[in-house]
């Protein structure tokens, strides 16, 4: 897409209204707050190995929010408690719950590689969450498995029985990759609300990372809401909001998560220097709007000119992407052209996690490509015997879609 191209589709996206989209009009949410904390999500807005952030929410009567949390295989009496900092989330169109209280609690300090359990709510009144774990990132080359899905969007219900299948089969996943628009219209609360309740007893126990789809812009000025649900790292472009672009480190792994919304110009400088600036021996790359399209209307020129004449530079290994709700999965690309091998080139995968489905058409990008059909990944990196990485795909009923291999030698 030329520059003209992607500002035109950009602005469209921002202007369109939540009248349009028949949201305007007072509602409500089937999933409104209480003085018990729920909507519980872990997400990393700092070093996966020494830090965790927790969210969630309540009523708007409870002023005051902690965190309690010690090693797993500590006693009780080596609690730790931390005060959680509090928003007000306010959407006066839902009638039955028009404020919630959103709680965020940065947790500090903590050993890498050690699991911990932790619970949330509020001491005055003695209401909890369940204790949930997680665990902290290794330092240094380690094994460790983690998992993508993109585009719940409609068919939360079913995205959200696919998800819990999802934990049940790989509990000690290290974190979810999200590929974009979890919602319809981003700034609809009542819209996050279901996605939230469908996603209890995963998220509160695999950090989030998320990038930015165009849907979350939609309903307000810009994502507003996603940015306040989820705190990430703020360590992206100068000239680019916090939190929209970012990266973090997980063990011998590197993880760029760029904005699609924000023109890719914008971002390459940064995204150079994350790049250059790396002794990983994995690097990938998330963002919603894909370099290589799945639906037959769309090409993101601009994407492939910015972003993947540096993939190609410097070896990316994957690259994550949404939006356009058929999956693809392609052969390893170099300078936009088939290569023999991963160690010569990029995988780009593009995947839908709802029920809204658009045509595919064949390219000759395309290894492996079909409609219709809701996935999850799951990627696996094993280190016995050198670097080995396994990609997955499955659908809803657990059967694999798409498989395929990544093998670097010992170092």
């Amino acid at each position: 897409m030329r520059p003209f191209g992607f500002l035109l589709a950009l602005l469209v996206t921002l202007l369109i209204s939540p009248f349009v989209l028949g949201e305007a009009q007072p509602h409500t949410t089937e999933f409104p707050p209480s003085a018990h904390p729920d909507d519980v999500c872990l997400t990393w807005s700092g070093d996966p190995s020494t830090t965790e952030t927790v969210q969630w929410r309540t009523a708007p009567e409870i002023s005051g929010g902690v965190v309690q949390y010690r090693k797993s295989d500590a006693p009780e009496t080596t609690i730790v408690e931390l005060p959680a900092e509090a928003i007000r989330l306010e959407d006066a169109l839902i009638t039955n719950a028009p404020a919630v209280e959103h709680f965020t609690a940065k947790i500090t300090g903590l050993e890498p590689a050690t699991a911990y359990v932790y619970r949330v709510g509020d001491k005055q009144g003695n209401t909890w969450s369940n204790w949930a774990t997680f665990a902290t990132a290794p330092k240094g080359r380690a094994p460790f498995s983690f998992l993508f899905f993109a585009d719940v969007q409609n068919g939360v219900d079913v995205w959200g029985k696919m998800i819990h299948q999802m934990q049940d089969r790989n509990p000690n996943a290290a974190f979810c990759l999200t590929g974009g628009d979890f919602v319809n219209q981003g700034n609809n609360r009542a819209l996050w609300d279901e996605l939230f309740h469908a996603a209890d007893g995963v998220f509160d126990r695999h950090p989030v990372l998320p990038t930015i789809g165009n849907h979350e812009c939609i309903g307000g000025p810009g994502p507003k809401l996603y940015l306040d649900l989820f705190a990430l790292p703020e360590n992206g472009p100068d000239d680019v909001a916090k939190e929209r672009a970012y990266s973090f480190r997980y063990g011998h792994a590197l993880f760029v998560v760029l904005d699609g919304n924000t023109p890719p110009a914008q971002q390459r400088p940064w995204l150079e220097q994350q790049l250059s600036g790396t002794d990983a021996v994995w690097k990938f790359a998330l963002f919603h709007q894909p370099a290589y399209s799945s639906d037959p209307g769309r090409d993101n020129r601009a994407v492939r000119d910015q972003w993947c004449t540096l993939f190609d530079k410097y070896h990316v290994d994957m690259v994550f992407q949404g939006h356009d709700h058929a999956y693809l999965r392609t052969y390893p690309m170099n300078a936009e052209k088939v290569v023999a091998t991963p160690a010569e080139g990029t995988f780009y995968v593009v995947a839908d996690a709802g029920t809204k489905y658009y045509k595919q058409e064949q390219h000759d990008y395309t290894a492996v490509g079909f409609p219709n059909v809701s996935t999850y990944q799951v990627i696996n990196i094993d280190t016995q015997d050198g670097d080995k990485l396994s990609y997955r795909a499955y659908d809803a009923d657990g059967n694999i879609r798409d498989e395929v291999t990544i093998t670097k030698p010992a170092k």
